[in-house]
């Protein structure tokens, strides 16, 4: 059968922000056509996962819907990149979340299911499993390009949306603003693409939206700037433009490592520059200067953006030494042997040679950042949790670090001061998450039984994820129906109701290597008991397929679960308090199902939940640089509030 080439839809659009166009160094790279996976869409566009809604609420108008079908748009490649139409503002929006939302499905192996909308009806709550609660299938994100008169853009996880603000710009005169025009964020790549991946990241792990310590908005922050920033660097135009200018150097200043620089040029207050760097900044004396990593800043840095700006630094010094390593040979063969280019332009065919390569890099770069997520625990995300993922998602799908990526990593967050917990070494032995080689011989039994039994229940998930022409919410109903399958599975190990016979305490201490447990909890806070009155009920969270390729050409093949326990305080000073525990367990399909990682935080562990009660309390650093407004106190876990959380920097 011959080989059938996907369809792709061409449509115009920026490469940076719109203000580059105006300026003569850019202008022959900042429009260009991006190309995006075909669908059948409708005027708005309304495909099969987002929605753009042109509702401008401060104007009272509804602005025409776009028509990508129509023939004239068809012919041109879309809508002619345009400040002025509304209708290309639809078009932009909808091309870069598709552009996004595409290197997502192709880093995690699988198809994107939204977050579920939860229904809450009378006595239910979403937080109290065991009363119930409802959930809605959600087919489409649904995009507003113009949906208010700020400086500002959010996604909105309870309205399942993204909505970016328009604004006028200071009156001072910097970079190629107007001062007092109009800023459309919906027209700015890096910002579409950073408020997409907010919601990509709350519909993968929608427990990294609760703010149980320092680093998990910092971690939502750096997340959605790397995967902005790195899809920057696939961009063909655009990175032989500025390779060129720089000399082949990453380390000088470039508009590749900059964030939202028209935004940030716009401000009245007057940034100066780029809203953030991944590579460097312009410092208080008006001069561009390449980040030094401080390890000191991991430990006094507490304010969201500021603390995940060194998780995009440290992730970009990664870059920068891979691409550096990488290229020595190609500077040394233009050089004679120097390895020291002379004052002035670069050859052309040399600036391909290392466009080709920084391109390569940060595109498996991008890639590991992504799938990463997959081998992260389901609850209380930081930083060093990170690492570890990074490291044991590169292993997992090439074992051989031929390149050095895995080393430039470790070497990067090394510098920056960025350190697990619980482990010995920097070694990638000691990084990767551990096999669960410390089981008993009847616990892999138990865990083998449960794999055989799941073997049969994802059968139809894996054949309708491996089919595109498939509706999603077939996949979310089979994962649905298979989670309850499992559940009841779980409970009859915990009750000991199972083949396989393992005394009350055997069965405890099998819960406790998932991070979980079948007993009430008793902890201790401030010298007094806190403790539970029942057992806190399993949640199984999630259960999905993966299907990738590796870097050697092997294709993997996995079933992904996460369990989740919730620790509620029912009496004294802290009623109303939460702690999570739970594990993400991976499952090898192509090994007769056995386990290949099983990534936990315990719920029994002591430590972790004094630091959680401190830092919902205030006692501890971090919830002094937050508002009282985003975050409640001592009651659980509020949700991060992008909306204000964008509004004090945005």
């Amino acid at each position: 059968m011959p080989y059938k080439k996907k369809l792709t839809r061409r449509l115009n659009g920026y490469a940076l922000d719109p203000g580059f166009s105006t300026r003569l160094d850019t202008m022959g790279v900042n429009e260009i056509v991006y190309e995006i996976k075909w669908e059948n869409v409708k005027n708005g566009p309304v495909g099969e996962y987002f929605e753009v809604i042109d509702y401008d609420p401060a104007s009272n108008c509804y602005y025409d819907p776009v028509n990508l079908n129509d023939i004239e748009i068809l012919a041109q490649n879309g809508l002619p990149a345009s400040e002025s139409n509304p209708k290309f503002h639809q078009q932009f929006v909808y091309t870069i979340a598709m552009k996004t939302l595409e290197h997502f499905e192709r880093s995690l192996g699988r198809r994107i299911i939204w977050s579920p909308r939860i229904i809450i009806k009378k006595g239910q709550s979403p937080e109290e499993p065991e009363k119930g609660f409802d959930t809605e299938y959600v087919a489409r994100l649904r995009l507003y390009p113009h949906a208010f008169r700020q400086a500002n853009a959010f996604y909105d996880p309870n309205r399942k949306a993204v909505l970016f603000g328009y604004f006028e710009a200071g009156s001072k005169i910097q970079g190629s603003n107007l001062p007092g025009g109009v800023i459309f964020t919906c027209l700015s790549p890096d910002i579409v693409s950073h408020e997409l991946t907010h919601a990509l990241l709350d519909s993968i792990h929608p427990r990294f939206i609760e703010n149980t310590n320092r680093d998990v908005p910092a971690f939502h922050e750096a997340f959605a700037d790397i995967v902005a920033l790195l899809q920057r660097f696939t961009l063909t135009s655009l990175l032989e433009n500025q390779i060129a200018k720089t000399s082949g150097s990453l380390s000088k200043f470039s508009f590749l490592g900059e964030l939202a620089t028209q935004f940030g040029n716009a401000m009245e207050e007057g940034r100066g520059g780029a809203l953030r760097g991944a590579i460097g900044a312009i410092g208080n004396d008006g001069i561009w200067k390449k980040f030094d990593p401080d390890p000191n800043l991991y430990q006094t840095v507490n304010e969201p953006h500021k603390r995940g700006s060194i998780l995009v630094s440290t992730i970009f010094d990664g870059f920068v030494r891979l691409y550096d390593v990488k290229t020595a040979d190609l500077l040394r063969i233009a050089t004679n042997g120097t390895g020291v280019l002379q004052p002035g332009a670069i050859h052309p065919d040399l600036v391909k040679r290392l466009a080709a390569e920084a391109a390569e890099i940060a595109e498996h770069l991008l890639h590991v950042c992504i799938r990463a997520l997959d081998y992260c625990p389901p609850v209380d995300i930081d930083f060093g949790d990170y690492l570890r993922a990074l490291i044991t998602a590169d292993v997992d799908s090439n074992p051989r670090d031929d390149r050095g990526y895995r080393v430039a990593l470790i070497e990067a967050f090394r510098s920056w001061g960025i350190f697990p917990n619980r482990v010995n070494t920097l070694s990638e032995e000691s990084l990767v998450w551990s096999n669960p080689d410390h089981l008993t011989p009847n616990e892999r039994l138990f865990l083998k039984q449960i794999s055989v039994e799941l073997k049969k229940w994802v059968s139809d998930m894996v054949d309708l994820t491996m089919d595109e022409t498939c509706n999603r919410k077939d996949i979310y109903d089979q994962s649905v129906k298979v989670q309850k399958q499992l559940y009841a599975l779980l409970i009859d190990v915990a009750n000991g109701a199972t083949k396989i016979k393992m005394t009350k305490r055997q069965i405890h201490h099998f819960m406790q290597k998932l991070g979980l447990t079948n007993q009430p909890i008793a902890m201790l806070y401030d010298g007094k008991e806190v403790h539970s009155n029942t057992v806190p009920m399993l949640e199984v969270s999630n259960i999905r397929p993966v299907y990738r390729t590796g870097r050697e050409g092997k294709l993997v093949e996995q079933v992904l679960v996460t369990l989740t326990q919730t620790f509620r305080v029912r009496k004294g000073d802290l009623t109303g308090a939460r702690f999570r525990g739970g594990c993400t367990i991976i499952l090898n399909m192509g090994k007769g199902y056995e386990i290949d990682f099983i990534i936990y935080k315990n719920i029994l562990s002591q430590h972790r939940f004094e630091a959680t009660i401190d830092y919902q309390t205030g006692k501890s650093q971090g919830t002094t640089a937050l508002t009282d407004s985003m975050y409640s106190q001592g009651s659980g876990f509020a949700p991060v509030d992008f909306a204000q959380l964008h509004a004090i920097n945005p």
